[in-house]
Parts: C-alpha cells; structure tokens; sequence
C-alpha cells in the first residue's frame, strides 16, 4: 500500500507542475499579443488619417459658405439693367418709373439714389440742374435679389428747346456713383430719339425702394 502511495504523489507533483507551465505560457502569449495589437501599423495609420479628415470637412464647408453664398455686397454697373418708364405723355406728365433689374446671378445692394443724365444727339451730356429728394422716403440700402428689381421715381419741368436755359436730349444715362459717362438706359414711353425732345429745365431724382408701390407719388 505504501509503495502505491509512493509512485502516486510524484505522479500528481508532475501534473500540476505541467498545469502551471502552461497557464506561464498563455499568459506570455496573451501579453505578447496584446502588446503586437497595441502597435499595430494599421492602428498608428487611421489616427492621422482622421485627424486630416476633419479640417478637409471644414474647409470645404467654409469653402462652400464663401463662395457660394449671396452676401448681397453693392451691385455691379455690368449686373445691372435700367429702365426709365414715362407715366403717360412725358410731354405733358414728366414723370417717370425707374426700374433697376438685377441681371447677375447673386444678390446685390444698391444706395440711396441713381444719378441720371441728360445726352443729346452728339453724345453729349447736357447740364440740367438736379436735386435728389428724399421721396417717396428716405434714402435706404435696397438688396436686389437675383432677377429682382428695385424702384425710384424721377420728376422733371419740361420747357422750350429755343429758350438758352432749356436742356434738351434724346436719351438718359444712368450710374450708381456720381458719373456722367454710364450707361444708356432704356426709355419707354418717352419721344423718339431722333427727335431730341426730351426737354428738361430741372430734374428731381427720389430714392430706390424694395417696392414700386408710391415711387412716383409725389
């Protein structure tokens, strides 16, 4: 019996030496492969390239903001097209619709008032003396909308070609500044331009609106 008990413990002592080796090793191995995962080159690769990701996005979003957006900055001469509109016989009624159309593709802003010139058959710009009136309000900064318009009225006292004071013409130019020199606008309702009797002693200019309700009334 006692030999049996002999040859059974160095047995059981060998067993559970082997047991605790093997639990060493895994516990080596798992060490060693947390470590391998933990500097992983495909890990170290994917940070930065998030970290880049991220200011392409708000570059192209700011991109996007400033320049795309309408930020309704002053028009342009070249974005825009005028019409002056006689309200009936210019002869007898010199009284007229400015209608200001903005022909660009963003929103623009116009100020106060359009300064308007008398032109004769030689291209000439004719001296009318001019006020700007605050009418049919006060001056305001309209914001056009693209293939919007924005509105004015202008008066003026009509006279005699042969009087020496009297200023006659066959178009009008228009500018956003104070300029003689721009463009033509397109007139309706006024004498044919052959005949140069468009005939102003003095001028009235009222201030652009968002709206033609009222611009010529006054």
């Amino acid at each position: 019996m006692r030999d049996v008990l002999k040859a059974t413990v160095p047995a059981v002592a060998l067993m559970t030496a082997l047991a605790a080796c093997g639990q060493s090793g895994d516990g080596a191995s798992g060490e060693a492969a947390g470590a391998g995962s933990s500097t992983a080159p495909g890990t170290a690769t994917t940070e930065p390239a998030d970290a880049t990701a991220t200011p392409e996005s708000t570059t192209t979003t700011g991109g996007s903001q400033s320049g795309g957006g309408n930020t309704g900055s002053d028009c342009a001469t070249d974005d825009l097209a005028v019409t002056i509109a006689a309200q009936g016989d210019s002869a007898t009624a010199p009284t007229a619709m400015v209608v200001v159309t903005n022909n660009g593709e963003k929103d623009c802003t116009v100020h106060g008032w359009l300064t308007f010139t008398l032109v004769n058959a030689a291209n000439e710009a004719v001296e009318v003396p001019t006020e700007k009136v605050e009418e049919p309000g006060p001056a305001v900064d309209v914001k056009i909308i693209a293939g919007g318009s924005a509105f004015a009225g202008i008066k003026w006292t009509t006279c005699d070609k042969g009087d020496s004071s009297c200023g006659a013409g066959n178009t009008i130019r228009w500018d956003l500044g104070t300029s003689a020199d721009g463009p033509a606008a397109e007139l309706e309702g006024f004498p044919a331009a052959e005949k140069s009797n468009i005939t102003m002693k003095s001028l009235k200019v009222g201030t652009l609106q968002p709206s033609r309700q009222g611009v010529v009334a006054w």
